[in-house]
């Protein structure tokens, strides 16, 4: 196994390449720079990705580009590991990583630390629906939600080309499922998309896209007041988004969704936004873990037990003394952490105080498409194009480097001047996008028998067959 050696400064190792992960290193800039510490990230992807404005993507509202910016360039003085991490030696105090774009191929890392931060990502929940994680798209990676936006420019052109009224309508119904305010500003971005593209698709018939967002809880936004999110469940009804509380998903199929009471949604295209959960591969730690598999840490944010090991973000459980709970896995609560843990670290190394995580959040925003917006800010609530400036104005000094926020606010000038982008991607999809697709297919062919094997029916076999390999 290939060994890095130790350093004279101290060595801080960061596992995560997220809003925890790239704001800690981005904290201890300067004692990097003054030799006392050395930095070293381990992340998946060599860039940052802006996930508050990834909705944005699915309309074609911005470019993908628009929301990455390499890791490099936000901490330079930090050691970029691109790679997955694979265990911890808790009594050696290093991490293992696999590293590579074949990883499989590579021989695997071994990196020393003092200080170890887990800042890792969490993984798309389920909450153990039979079908989500095959049959919906996921919009907690960034791949899916570019996968999901040619998906449905490719509705459009089949849509365009269909005689039939109804398979024009089962085309173009789409269901998310979640009411957060990723389901939310995803439901809005698509509804955005179809507004903007149906008049260059002359043979759709008017009303035949449908958008349904479905929420098990009574109510939309439970992180905002009652009376935000119902101004926000009438907003999107006033923009054709079809919304249903309190109804909670059973199963999810090729091209159905199917509802506690026995109701069967039928779409080509679903939606899963129901949030995050912890990352499986935290339980192979051997670290303290609450009842739902976070991270057990203290209110300086180390890790209960450790001295050298903190946690933050969407793996762990940080102490609200305000209510008693953990703080939600939200960007604005890990930016928070990762700075607070920034200052307690460097506090440790040099025999300070440690403070606590206080944070009381400022409020939240959720946009609605179309340059409308919800915005509760703690006192008062503003809804509507003042409401969305204030996003957009929030969004664009949150974006890290000068340069990006230039490249962002110029994509938004244009997406007001010119026609929606229409062109289709077609650089791959993700499995569980493909085998939906592929079985759809199948259920079609089963529907629609023929006498004798057609070189089609053949064709969508074999492909099923090589997707089951």
């Amino acid at each position: 196994m290939e060994r890095v050696q130790r350093t004279e400064p101290v060595r801080i190792v960061i596992a995560g390449g997220g809003f925890a992960g790239v704001t800690t290193a981005h904290a201890l800039r300067h004692a990097a720079a003054s030799g006392r510490v050395e930095v070293a990230i381990v992340s998946r992807e060599n860039a940052f990705v802006f996930y508050p404005l990834m909705p944005e993507v699915i309309s074609g509202a911005l470019r993908v580009e628009t929301i990455l910016t390499s890791i490099r360039h936000v901490v330079p003085h930090a050691r970029l590991y691109v790679g997955e991490l694979t265990g911890i030696d808790l009594d050696r105090r290093t991490v293992t990583i696999r590293h590579g774009l074949y990883q499989h191929h590579q021989e695997p890392l071994e990196l020393p630390y003092d200080h170890l931060v887990l800042a890792l990502g969490g993984v798309p929940a389920t909450f153990g629906i039979p079908g989500l994680d095959d049959y919906a798209f996921d919009v907690q990676r960034l791949g899916n939600a570019f996968a999901l936006r040619n998906h449905l420019i490719d509705l459009l052109e089949q849509a365009d080309i269909e005689d039939d009224p109804a398979e024009q309508r089962r085309l173009l119904t789409v269901v998310v499922i979640g009411g957060g305010p990723t389901g939310v500003e995803v439901a809005a971005e698509i509804r955005s998309l179809f507004t903007h593209a149906l008049p260059f698709y002359r043979n759709i018939r008017p009303g035949s896209e449908r958008i349904v967002l479905v929420e098990a809880l009574p109510r939309l936004l439970t992180g905002f007041p009652d009376d935000a999110a119902e101004r926000a469940a009438h907003e999107l009804r006033k923009r054709g988004i079809g919304v249903s509380l309190g109804r909670k998903v059973v199963r999810v199929d090729p091209a159905a969704v199917t509802l506690e009471d026995g109701t069967v949604l039928e779409s080509r295209t679903i939606v899963s936004a129901i949030g995050v959960e912890p990352n499986p591969i935290v339980r192979s730690f051997g670290l303290p873990l609450d009842g739902r598999g976070r991270i057990v840490v203290d209110e300086y944010l180390r890790v209960a037990g450790f001295a050298d090991i903190w946690a933050i973000g969407d793996n762990a459980a940080v102490p609200d003394p305000a209510t008693g709970r953990p703080y939600a896995p939200t960007a604005q609560h890990a930016v928070r952490q990762a700075k607070l843990l920034a200052r307690n670290l460097l506090a440790s190394l040099g025999g300070g105080t440690l403070e606590p995580m206080r944070y009381r959040t400022r409020g939240m925003m959720v946009t609605l498409g179309d340059h409308a917006a919800i915005a509760w800010l703690g006192r008062f609530t503003l809804t509507g194009f003042p409401a969305w400036w204030l996003w957009r104005t929030y969004a664009l000094l949150q974006v890290p480097r000068w340069d990006r926020r230039l490249r962002l606010a110029m994509e938004w000038t244009l997406d007001l001047l010119f026609p929606p982008e229409l062109v289709q991607l077609k650089v791959g999809q993700p499995a569980p996008a493909m085998r939906r697709l592929v079985e759809a297919a199948l259920r079609r062919l089963r529907e629609a028998p023929v006498p004798t094997e057609s070189p089609a029916s053949s064709a969508v076999g074999s492909v099923a067959r090589r997707d089951r390999e």
